[in-house]
């Protein structure tokens, strides 16, 4: 069970930092403090970076934003 917690540990802090400086390449600051963003956006990259099921993603988002989130990516998909 140790080892399948350190891994798991492991998986998200890689995903964290990934997610981190994806987010400093698109503002293009190496500070995230004084970035404003989408607290949705921010949301939907860490629950899709840790691989959550469609039913978990639900349940972080609630309904309403999980919809808006994919009606969101749906329309930048198409452009």
């Amino acid at each position: 069970m140790l080892q399948n917690t350190t891994s798991q540990s492991t998986a998200i802090v890689a995903t964290l930092a990934r997610i981190r400086k994806e987010w400093q390449e698109a503002t293009g600051s190496s500070s995230l403090i004084d970035v404003e963003g989408s607290i949705g956006l921010l949301l939907a990259d860490v629950i899709n970076g840790i691989g959550l099921a469609t039913e978990e993603q639900v349940q972080v988002l609630g309904r309403d934003l999980f919809q808006e989130l994919q009606d969101f990516l749906k329309t930048c998909a198409h452009h």
